[in-house]
């Protein structure tokens, strides 16, 4: 057996496994229903559009779509996304935009533009696990702020700031989820966004807005409540904000697609870093998704789907409300994919999710989500890929587990 020790740089030590990843194995499994994985159902990916929008694209743009292209884009999709994005408020004035290959990626180089090892970043309590796990691998301090039903709680963000500068740490940015939240479910309201605003300006930081579940409001008076906070901003203040966009979730995760829109000058620094990670985002997902979005096939696409999210998630909330003990805490999302639980202090969800698994049902643990892995309390459900007639038998086992853990907390 080999005896030779790797040179890992530090940054390895930092890396951390995913509780989702390693669930992964069972939510594929087809005994199992999973509320594990935060991803749009397979049955309703626009097959039969992208077919049809393959087919007729002229054979220039085919061979082109098997070309590298350019850093920062499509040429045409940039410009189909900028006016996308005018649509709800966000200006090209200030920021300019480019394709990424995924919301993450988009993430990855602000990160990379801006943060040091030691460097502290601020973030909701709990938060989306990809971009904790991204924070983590570049040596940053994480200070997780906790969360009321409209979003980030101003008082205790403007605590943690002043106890973190106070200790010498170099906050370099805030990262938010302010629509349909990933793991919370919530969205915030629009005092919370001016508030995110003022703090902003207030304290001279950055602001990274990750937009991903936007268009996925399931009521269409719900619509309103979705303008970016960059689209918010005034003047003054836009050119310390950010935001990340995907099609992960208005096409599909499998074309790895995302945007990232940034003030202009930093945009030629994202473009080096972009560059380096990949040189171009894929061409053929560009192309396709250009004509998804120009064809108007998206729009249509988003009103097939919504109901049926829409239906996944008042079943899940009738079985939850059916058969959950009253002292299980939750926000009744208005979009999205998740809903958040929270237990009793005392109560683990660890012994929850082993008596799911032990019965065919798999979720994800809360901890995931902390900055710091220490609540043991809390729970996500994602109904966006369960079976509708699965859903009922699925969380009355969750609840089962739920009683017998409260049973013995007592």
């Amino acid at each position: 057996m080999s005896t030779y020790t790797y040179p890992y740089a530090d940054t390895v030590a930092h890396l951390q496994s995913s509780d989702i990843r390693d669930l992964m194995k069972y939510a594929i499994r087809d005994d199992f229903v999973s509320f594990a994985g935060g991803m749009p159902n397979n049955h309703l990916f626009p097959v039969a559009e992208v077919e049809k929008i393959y087919h007729h694209l002229p054979q220039h743009v085919k061979e082109l779509s098997f070309q590298y292209g350019p850093t920062t884009g499509y040429p045409p999709l940039v410009e189909t996304l900028k006016k996308y994005m005018e649509t709800k408020g966000i200006s090209f004035d200030t920021h300019d935009l480019m394709v990424t290959t995924g919301s993450l990626q988009a993430i990855y180089i602000f990160t990379q533009l801006f943060v040091n090892p030691g460097d502290t970043i601020l973030t909701e309590n709990p938060s989306f696990i990809g971009a904790l796990t991204l924070f983590k691998s570049f040596q940053a301090d994480l200070i997780g702020i906790p969360m009321d039903k409209d979003g980030i709680i101003p008082e205790k963000l403007e605590e943690q700031y002043r106890q973190a500068v106070e200790q010498g740490k170099n906050v370099k940015f805030l990262y938010v989820i302010p629509n349909f939240h990933n793991p919370a479910g919530l969205i915030y309201n629009k005092e919370r966004r001016r508030f995110i605003l003022d703090f902003i300006k207030k304290h001279d930081l950055l602001l990274l807005e990750d937009d991903a579940y936007n268009e996925l409001y399931l009521n269409e008076n719900d619509k309103e409540l979705t303008t970016p906070v960059l689209a918010m901003a005034d003047n003054e203040v836009k050119n310390q904000i950010a935001y990340a966009g995907s099609f992960s979730k208005i096409m599909g995760p499998g074309f790895r697609l995302g945007w990232l829109i940034v003030p202009k000058g930093m945009f030629s620094h994202a473009e080096i870093i972009k560059q380096s990670l990949d040189a171009c985002s894929p061409n053929l997902s560009q192309v396709i998704a250009h004509a998804f979005m120009d064809q108007g096939y998206m729009s249509k696409y988003l009103e097939r789907i919504r109901p049926e999210y829409r239906l996944r998630r008042d079943l899940t909330l009738q079985a939850v409300k059916k058969y959950f003990p009253p002292e299980v805490k939750y926000v009744e999302p208005r979009g999205g994919f998740y809903i958040w639980f929270e237990l009793p202090e005392g109560a683990e969800a660890k012994k929850v999710l082993d008596y799911a698994l032990e019965n065919g049902v798999v979720f994800v643990l809360g901890h995931s989500f902390d900055p710091d892995r220490k609540r043991q309390n809390t729970f996500r459900l994602a109904y966006s890929n369960v079976n509708p007639e699965d859903i009922d038998k699925a969380v009355k086992i969750i609840a089962e587990g739920i009683r017998k853990q409260l049973e013995k907390a007592k």
